[in-house]
């Protein structure tokens, strides 16, 4: 089977780029009606975010829908296989997450990170949006932009799993990097985009590797509220 050519390339190129440009505009159309988005009212603000995602995932759909179409004609044959062997892949990446996790915030006693902190803020603020940001809209778009986007430039090889797990990563904390040892973090963030990355390259199905991350996101942000349920 073919794994590379030009035009699955400049699909995945395609996707990186708007993914990047349209997150730098989603304030755009406050600042461009004069609107500080600091004084709009939550719910209209939390409105506007999930349109903006729903956007965002429509867009990445239409540009993969051939392959989108294939896969899924595909997960409905092979879901057993794929997801058993999908699950393992996925908990050896939590497994080191979470090793990771215990070791900067214990051992070096560096405090959670800022992406951490930010969940947390936006479940107080409004669950609804955050659940369906993270549980729903992420998966879809981070699977198809950072795994089969990538996977379509470098084609089907562990050079793909590596630069789609470590960008994955990077970007889950780039606005989070206040001192060196913030950059520790990139080590949690990234097993998960290894293991997602892995499963994409050995099911070639981006279903198995959406529907991991739909699970992932769904028990981290279930242990979320009980925390803070309880807190």
């Amino acid at each position: 089977m073919k794994s590379f050519n030009i035009k699955d390339a400049l699909l995945g190129i395609i996707a990186i780029l708007l993914y990047f440009v349209l997150s730098s505009m989603q304030t755009l159309p406050f600042e461009m009606a004069g609107i500080d988005i600091n004084y709009i009212p939550t719910w209209l603000k939390i409105t506007y975010l999930i349109i903006f995602e729903i956007m965002m995932a429509g867009i990445m759909l239409i540009i993969f829908n051939k392959k989108i179409e294939k896969d899924f004609k595909d997960i409905l044959l092979n879901h057993k296989e794929y997801y058993s062997k999908g699950i393992k892949y996925w908990f050896f990446g939590f497994l080191v997450m979470i090793v990771s996790n215990a070791f900067i915030i214990f051992i070096l006693n560096n405090g959670i990170a800022t992406n951490e902190e930010n969940v947390r803020k936006l479940i107080e603020l409004s669950p609804l949006y955050i659940y369906l940001s993270a549980v729903i809209f992420a998966p879809i778009v981070e699977e198809l932009v950072f795994r089969q986007g990538i996977r379509n430039i470098f084609g089907r090889n562990i050079l793909f799993v590596l630069i789609s797990g470590v960008l994955f990563g990077a970007l889950h904390m780039v606005n989070g990097i206040e001192n060196a040892l913030d950059l520790l973090y990139l080590i949690p963030y990234s097993s998960l985009g290894i293991a997602f990355a892995y499963d994409l390259y050995k099911t070639d199905n981006i279903f198995t590797s959406i529907g991991l991350h739909f699970m992932h996101n769904g028990i981290l942000l279930g242990l979320q509220f009980v925390v803070l349920l309880f807190s």
